[in-house]
């Protein structure tokens, strides 16, 4: 059914339910499931070394989130690649399943910026409008 899937992690509740959707979904169809998470470097603006810093901070914090997901899809016989990318959460998943060719997009329906989405409208929303692969939403 699915021979490739995405799940895109941030460490949030949503998000966690989300990978563990993924796993028992790839599990079953013996599919191939990828992890993404995605450090959106332009929240923070600026050139500064403490700019710098914060983002090499959120990249080792994304490394360390991807390493227990992909522990844990490996425990459960799951094949899994591990993607840590930076820019906007919705454009950069966009791009990497177009670009993947995934069967399908797996992720919570709410991340870590819950007040950035109520303004913004949320990651997954655009996901959902703007992949060309079908997207599951957990909640």
């Amino acid at each position: 059914m699915f021979s490739r899937i995405l799940v895109a992690v941030d460490g949030s509740e949503s998000a966690k339910k989300a990978f563990e959707k993924s796993v028992y979904l790839a599990q079953r169809c013996n599919s191939k499931l990828d992890i993404i998470h995605v450090v959106d470097d332009s929240t923070y603006g600026g050139d500064s070394a403490t700019t710098f810093d914060l983002i090499e901070e959120l990249e080792e914090r994304g490394k360390k989130l991807l390493e227990q997901c992909k522990s844990q899809a490996t425990r459960n016989n799951v094949p899994v690649e591990t993607l840590l990318e930076l820019g906007d959460h919705a454009q950069v998943i966009i791009d990497a399943a177009n670009k993947n060719d995934y069967d399908l997009i797996i992720m919570g329906s709410r991340g870590l910026s819950a007040f950035k989405e109520l303004l913004l409208g949320g990651v997954s929303f655009k996901v959902m409008h703007h992949a060309r692969c079908p997207v599951m939403v957990v909640r």
